[in-house]
């Protein structure tokens, strides 16, 4: 897989990865950085059966976390965004419960409910101290997107009396790489794509500026 300029990559064998046979290039294209940015936390912190699972942000990497955490690993899903407009892509990709983040009664059913969130954007005035009532004992709030701000607003005291962690992930190592591109295979986790064609990448760039990507596009010479 090459960057949208250049038609051949050389580089060391072991940054190299073979494209499992029954996934095509263009799927397997949008696993090096969406899909192992969500798979690699997920399965670094224990995610599987009997586990709850937030996904924070119906996105790129969002519909790929749905999918790994309940698809793939077993466990129950949660999909959070901050309105309704992809409950049913959320539900499609299959997310068992949809929350609008904006709903404060509705959130507020869920205190003390996940084990984990994996939260994948941010918001302005993020309300850290909600998202982290959400967890239960022992819980892990793991981020993979950044928000723009420096973080603040925590208060330690359920931090300490809960036992919360806040971890960082990024991607993941080659092994893990292959890992997940088999493990995708096995379970049916395949992105959701719009291809355009490398001469429309303007056309692409706007579309995904303007909030319409579903979830990934893919450029294709």
């Amino acid at each position: 897989m090459t960057s949208p300029n250049e038609s051949r990559w050389r580089g060391h064998h072991r940054f190299t990865f073979k494209v499992p046979e029954k996934m095509t290039n263009e799927d397997a294209a949008t696993f090096f950085c969406a899909g192992v940015t969500t798979y690699n936390p997920l399965k670094t912190h224990n995610v599987g059966p009997g586990s709850k699972v937030g996904i924070v942000g119906i996105g790129g990497l969002g519909h790929f976390g749905i999918q790994f955490a309940k698809v793939a690993l077993g466990a129950e899903v949660y999909a959070i965004s901050s309105s309704d407009r992809k409950k049913e892509d959320a539900k499609a990709l299959g997310a068992h419960h949809y929350l609008v983040s904006s709903g404060t009664a509705d959130m507020k059913k869920h205190t003390k409910t996940l084990t984990h969130i994996l939260c994948t954007s941010f918001g302005t005035d993020f309300p850290w101290a909600f998202y982290l009532s959400l967890l239960r004992t022992n819980g892990k709030f793991i981020l993979v997107g950044l928000p723009e701000a420096p973080i603040s607003g925590i208060r330690a005291g359920p931090l300490v009396s809960r036992q919360i962690s806040i971890v960082g992930s990024i991607i993941g190592s080659p092994r893990t790489i292959r890992e997940m591109l088999e493990f995708a295979v096995e379970k049916g986790v395949k992105p959701w794509i719009q291809k355009y064609p490398m001469a429309d990448v303007n056309v692409a760039l706007k579309a995904m500026h303007e909030g319409k990507a579903r979830y990934r596009f893919v450029l294709e010479n």
